[in-house]
């Protein structure tokens, strides 16, 4: 066994008696500890208390305003349904009579159109936003079993809610569509508009290139923008920067807002620019036959992009029987002076009745150039569109170019190719005159020198 030293005896002992702390101190400092602990949790649900307390006024003031804003939309929209002046006139505030006018324009217009077609006035509020003393409110209308969006704009006086004019500078927060080839800026009002027009800017473009093999583009910007006085148009700083108004400044549709109307015209516009582009900002020289065919193309794309028949025969027969790639060797082959003839060349055709092309728009331009020649007294340009070699038709071409031409239009809706007497190719078109579909009559047209002339 060891031996220990005084020291060392003495250690243990302190050791032990520390070990073994006072009961009540300890009970004391644990109280104090949960004293403490309680006191800080009081304070902090009195804190809880109170910014609950707030929130909740707040929410309750939030909501009153929100509430009386839509009893002011609801008593407008009743005013409407029942052809109430005064009380709509009661919703409308503004430090200039103008706008006073203007609405009850609209007043009236909204009865006539109540008379002359299906109109249900809902008061849906398909979206609200207030900004302190602003507000923006959209709201439903079901025209002839068609929904609509107007946008309406509010501003809280001392006595509520009145309707005010239009502040665009609270269309929402700027956002941006970001897709291949096309990039769309827009703000939060437009975004139905542009979540559907740049998913299908970046179809056409796909569609359209692959048939014209546009090579490298620059991205096409869009900017929607609410202005009243803005046509869609490309800006003239920037070739490829369209600029498209917001329909939700008049009347927009709920269920389309990329309508049919805006999509013809962003079509339109797309299409001519990548005809410009392929064709190197060919000028067609007018009467000569590519002055319709550059358009004639321009008309097949924007059918194909929006997917409706745009009586484009010419071109569509082009792409269907030579395929779309036809279409873009044919614009590059084009000069300003081009006639039909430069579709051998665009299909490796020896002549022009080998080609199985439906001919029907072109020669109704032929007839439409005639008249408007005449009008000119353009002879030579009009003698040019006959088969002069044959006495006949040049004497009944020179009594026709004498004579006023008729105002009624003529359409080609048949246009079968065969061979004449003589061997040679020839189109015996029948053409509609005037809306009378009992109207027809029977034109000639030969294949002369490679091109078609008319011979009756």
């Amino acid at each position: 066994m060891g031996i220990k030293l005084d020291w060392e005896i003495e250690a243990e002992q302190t050791h032990v008696k520390s070990a073994r702390e006072d009961p009540e101190t300890k009970r004391r400092r644990r109280l104090a500890r949960l004293r403490l602990l309680l006191f800080v949790l009081g304070v902090l649900a009195i804190f809880g208390a109170v910014v609950g307390f707030i929130y909740l006024r707040l929410e309750m003031v939030e909501f009153e305003i929100e509430e009386l804003l839509r009893n002011t939309v609801d008593a407008e929209i009743a005013a409407l349904r029942l052809g109430d002046w005064g009380a709509f006139s009661i919703a409308q505030r503004s430090a200039s009579g103008e706008w006073l006018q203007k609405q009850e324009t609209l007043f009236q217009e909204y009865q006539t159109l109540k008379l002359e077609t299906d109109v249900q006035l809902t008061g849906r509020i398909l979206d609200l936003t207030i900004d302190r003393t602003r507000a923006r409110v959209a709201v439903e209308e079901i025209i002839s079993g068609v929904p609509y969006t107007r946008v309406w704009f509010y501003w809280r006086y001392d006595d509520g809610w009145r309707h005010v004019p239009p502040d665009y500078t609270f269309w929402g927060d700027v956002r941006r569509f970001d897709g291949q080839g096309v990039s769309v800026r827009y703000q939060a009002v437009d975004a139905p508009l542009a979540t559907s027009l740049g998913p299908r800017l970046e179809q056409w473009l796909q569609v359209g290139c692959a048939a014209l093999s546009c090579g490298t583009l620059p991205v096409v910007m869009v900017d929607i923008v609410p202005d009243e006085g803005l046509q869609m148009s490309w800006s003239g700083n920037n070739p490829w920067l369209l600029q498209v108004p917001s329909p939700y400044i008049r009347r927009a549709r709920a269920d389309m807002p990329f309508d049919l109307e805006l999509q013809f015209s962003a079509a339109g516009l797309l299409a001519e620019r990548l005809v410009t582009l392929a064709t190197n900002n060919l000028q067609p020289a007018y009467p000569a036959d590519v002055y319709h065919l550059r358009q004639a193309v321009i008309s097949w794309l924007v059918g194909r992009f929006v997917q409706m028949n745009t009586n484009s025969f010419l071109i569509g027969s082009l792409a269907q029987n030579y395929g779309e790639t036809a279409v873009g060797r044919l614009l590059r082959l084009m000069q300003p002076d081009s006639d039909v003839r430069i579709f051998n060349d665009a299909v490796g055709a020896a002549s022009l009745e080998q080609i199985n092309l439906d001919w029907r728009d072109l020669l109704t331009w032929r007839l439409a150039t005639e008249d408007e020649l005449i009008r000119r007294q353009d002879a030579a340009n009009f003698l040019a569109l006959y088969d002069t070699r044959d006495p006949m038709v040049r004497e009944l071409a020179y009594q026709r170019f004498a004579t006023a031409p008729l105002e009624l239009q003529k359409v080609v809706i048949s246009a079968p190719l065969e061979i004449g007497a003589d061997g040679t190719p020839q189109i015996r078109a029948v053409a509609q005159v005037g809306e009378d579909p009992a109207s027809r009559q029977q034109i000639l047209f030969r294949l002369v020198d490679g091109t078609w002339r008319r011979a009756s």
